[in-house]
C-alpha cells in the first residue's frame, strides 16, 4: 500500500512541480514583454521629443547620440574607456545602494513583524514613522550627514530611508490581511500565533512585499546617487554633478541612460523572483500553479 501511495504521490508532485515552472515562465515572459514594450515606446518619445522640439543639440542627446558614446571612439574619448569608467562608477553606486537595501529590508520585515504581533508597538511607533516619511529626503540626507558625518553610515541610513517605508507599509497591509477563517483554522489544530503568522501570515504577505522590493531596488539606486551627488566625489551621482560642472552633457545623458538600463534590469530580475517565489509559496501556490 505505501508503495502504491508513493506511486500516485509522485506523479502527482511532478505535475504540481512543472505547473508551478510553467506559469512562472508564463510570469517571466508576461513581464520581459511588458518591459521591453515599454522601453521601446520610451526611446520612441525620447527620439521624438530631441527632433522636434529646438533644445541645442549640444545639451539635448537622444538615444542613437547615447549609443554612440558606448560603441564608437571620438574626441572625448574610447568607446571602450567610456563603457569602463561607467562599469566602475556603477559598482560604486551600487556598493552604496546594497548597504541601504541589506539594512532596510531586513529591518522593514522585523518591524512589520513586530507591528503585528503587538498592536501597542504599532500604535505607539506607526504615527512617527508615517511622520518621519513626510519629510523630503533631500532635506533629510544633510541632517544625517550633520550627524554621521561621509561614510558608509550615512550612505547606509539614506538608503534603508528610501527602502524602509514603503516595505514597512506594504508589508504590515499585508501581515494584516489574513482571512479570519484560516486563522480560526490554524488556531483549532492547536497553532499558536507564530504559526499562525509562519502558516499564514506570511505567505499572505508575500504579493505586498514583492510589490514593494520592484519599489526598492531601484529606489535603493536613487538614495546611492543621492548621496553620491550631494557628498561625495564617486558614484554616478558625483558623476553628474560633476559632468555638470564641465558641461560635459554626452556623459550626463550616457550616466542617467546607463543606470536607468541597471534599474530596469533588477526591477525585472526582481519580478522574476517573485514569479518564481509566489508559484511556490504564495498565497494562492496550489492555484496558480494549476493555471
Amino acid at each position: 500500500m505505501t508503495a502504491t501511495a508513493t506511486a500516485v504521490r509522485g506523479p502527482v508532485v511532478s505535475a504540481s512541480a512543472r505547473a508551478a515552472v510553467a506559469y512562472t515562465a508564463r510570469r517571466t515572459g508576461v513581464t520581459v514583454g511588458t518591459v521591453l514594450i515599454s522601453l521601446v515606446v520610451l526611446l520612441a518619445l525620447w527620439q521624438l521629443a530631441v527632433s522636434t522640439t529646438n533644445i541645442s543639440s549640444f545639451i539635448a542627446k537622444g538615444p542613437l547620440d547615447v549609443l554612440r558614446y558606448f560603441t564608437e571612439d571620438g574626441d572625448g574619448g574610447t568607446a571602450a574607456g567610456h563603457r569602463a569608467k561607467l562599469f566602475a562608477l556603477l559598482g560604486v553606486t551600487l556598493q552604496d545602494a546594497s548597504i541601504g537595501f541589506l539594512v532596510g529590508v531586513p529591518l522593514s520585515v522585523l518591524v512589520s513583524i513586530a507591528f503585528t504581533m503587538f498592536r501597542p508597538v504599532e500604535f505607539m511607533f506607526m504615527p512617527v514613522a508615517m511622520l518621519l516619511r513626510t519629510v523630503p529626503l533631500l532635506a533629510m540626507a544633510p541632517v544625517i550627514y550633520i550627524v554621521f558625518g561621509n561614510g558608509a553610515v550615512t550612505a547606509a541610513l539614506i538608503g534603508t530611508v528610501v527602502v524602509f517605508f514603503p516595505l514597512l507599509v506594504n508589508v504590515t497591509v499585508g501581515l494584516r490581511s489574513v482571512g479570519q477563517q484560516s486563522v480560526d483554522l490554524v488556531r483549532v489544530y492547536g497553532g499558536s500565533r507564530l504559526t499562525v503568522l509562519r502558516k499564514v501570515a506570511i505567505p499572505t504577505a508575500l504579493p505586498h512585499f514583492f510589490a514593494s522590493m520592484r519599489i526598492a531596488v531601484p529606489g535603493a539606486i536613487t538614495g546611492a546617487m543621492l548621496y553620491e551627488y550631494l557628498f561625495t566625489t564617486t558614484g554616478l551621482g558625483a558623476t553628474i554633478t560633476q559632468a555638470k560642472a564641465a558641461f560635459d552633457y554626452q556623459l550626463i545623458w550616457a550616466s542617467t541612460v546607463f543606470v536607468t538600463v541597471v534599474s530596469v534590469v533588477l526591477y525585472t530580475i526582481t519580478a522574476i523572483i517573485e514569479a518564481a517565489v509566489l508559484s511556490e509559496w504564495g498565497p494562492d501556490a496550489g492555484r496558480s500553479a494549476g493555471r
